[in-house]
């Protein structure tokens, strides 16, 4: 079964085009919401007793018919079953508020208390401009011909004004109509798939309005046969992919072939991005080293903006590092999806700062070890991969705690002569660490196949159980667990 994939595309508002009337009333809608927002957060945690549960995994859920039982005595039922009173009454605080407004308002904060975001005196407010439309009814996304268009700009927006306008003592909302500076970019990914909902943001440090549209992307179907279709006539593989820090990732594709050659081993490595990295963060001691010293002598400076700036620099251009990375992965994936029935099983260093610790390890090598988005990687390699047809259950990843130290000949306990390399003394077998880590990967995966019926293969990214009659294709690649 593919799943769907919600993605995220901003599109600014051209402020330029709009009258000083539309800012106003922009200002003034976005401005309420976001203190109905704040209003609720706040309810939320006074009665987290009530209206709050715990997850097994720990995780805050809000129940959102306690909630409303607490804030709203409107309620789409009949006269005689509406509620008459209740203990935090929102519709006498904000009465030129609808129910609907209320409900979008309300999944906002029930989603921000769930990540996290907890009300406090000394906790900044949340930002203005928190404006959600759920469903088609509420907005309008309009594309003017050019023929027709006498207008600066193409693509405008409609909000539904939540502020009563006045016509004949009868209150009626008009629409309130926002420019958008459309590029070919954002034409090609609104095509991809079906807008769920939209979110209007102001941002402080530029001055400007974004739209946020949340486009809910349907994958193209799968060039893997189903059940119902015969089955796939590709020989089975699974690529193994080891994650690591000096080379970003390195991968072994197990084939039918009882041996390796080098267009089954491949490693993904850029030097341009160390020599970025090494940069970025000379500067940034160099600035920190800076702002100390100025605290202590007490002066006035700026180096706290200007580490400020660099620092969001930085991670702006890591992330299209990552970006790029993950794109040739993709490629090499679909390259071997072709040729095999192919599995991806990644490893998941979720222990490797625990044992890398304080003492264990040197203090160069931690400070690398903590600026590794190891999470952020595997959720951006699922994504394009599902994007791209992959089944849920073909991209798994599994624990990889001592792949890189057993040898992936023999399975016996290996030594480190040199750093990258491991050596069995059993074997007499010497292989590069990262390739043995991305074997091991693999040949665990295998190994977790032939356990007794019944079993389930747990993806560590997603919590997913998948059962092992989904992978009865790769049973023919038994050989691989065997002594070579």
């Amino acid at each position: 079964m593919v799943e769907d994939v919600v993605k995220t595309l901003k599109v600014r508002i051209k402020k330029e085009v709009l009258t000083t009337r539309k800012k106003e009333r922009l200002r003034r809608i976005t401005g309420r919401d976001t203190r109905i927002i704040e209003k609720y957060v706040r309810i939320i945690h006074h009665n987290r007793r009530k209206i709050c549960t715990k997850t097994k995994k720990g995780k805050i859920r809000v129940h959102r018919g306690k909630l409303d039982e607490l804030t709203l005595t409107t309620s789409k039922v009949k006269e005689e079953e509406r509620r008459k009173n209740v203990p935090h009454d929102l519709k006498k605080m904000f009465p030129y508020c609808s129910h609907n407004e209320f409900q979008e308002c309300r999944d906002i904060a029930v989603q921000l208390y769930e990540q996290g975001y907890r009300p406090n005196n000394t906790r900044p407010p949340i930002k203005r401009a928190r404006r959600q439309l759920i469903n088609a009814k509420r907005f309008v996304l309009v594309h003017l011909p050019k023929e027709k268009n006498n207008t600066l700009t193409r693509w405008w927006v409609g909000i539904r004004d939540s502020l009563d306008t006045w016509k004949r003592n009868t209150p009626y909302h008009q629409k309130l109509w926002l420019p958008l500076e459309m590029s070919t970019f954002h034409q090609k990914e609104l095509k991809k798939g079906r807008i769920k909902s939209l979110e209007l943001r102001y941002k402080r440090s530029t001055l400007e309005w974004w739209v946020y549209f949340q486009l809910r992307v349907l994958p193209p179907p799968s060039f893997y046969p189903t059940k119902e279709k015969s089955s796939s006539s590709l020989p089975p593989a699974v690529l193994g992919i080891d994650l690591g820090i000096n080379i970003p990732a390195t991968g072994v594709l197990l084939t039918p072939k009882k041996k390796l050659t080098s267009k089954e081993i491949k490693f993904w490595y850029t030097k341009q991005w160390n020599r970025v990295n090494h940069r970025y963060k000379l500067k940034l001691s160099r600035l920190q080293r800076k702002a100390a010293l100025n605290d202590q002598s007490g002066k006035k400076h700026q180096v706290y903006r200007f580490l400020s700036l660099l620092r969001r620099r930085y991670r702006n251009v890591k992330r299209a590092y990552i970006h790029q990375f993950i794109s040739e992965v993709v490629q090499t994936i679909e390259t071997y999806a072709r040729m095999y029935d192919l599995f991806v099983v990644v490893g998941y260093p979720k222990h490797v700062r625990e044992e890398k610790g304080k003492g264990k390890s040197t203090r160069k090598f931690r400070r690398k070890l903590h600026q590794w988005n190891f999470s952020l990687v595997l959720a951006l390699l699922r994504r394009a991969l599902i994007l791209r047809g992959f089944e849920p259950h073909r991209i798994l990843t599994i624990g990889e705690r001592g792949t890189s130290s057993y040898c992936a000949r023999c399975g016996r306990k290996v030594i480190r002569p040199v750093r990258g390399l491991v050596h069995c003394s059993s074997c007499n077998y010497t292989f590069h660490s990262d390739l043995t880590g991305a074997m091991n990967i693999a040949r665990k995966f295998l190994g977790a196949l032939f356990r007794p019926r019944g079993t389930t293969i747990t993806d560590y990214l997603t919590g997913q159980r998948f059962s092992s009659s989904h992978f009865t294709v790769c049973r023919g690649l038994s050989h691989w667990l065997q002594s070579q």
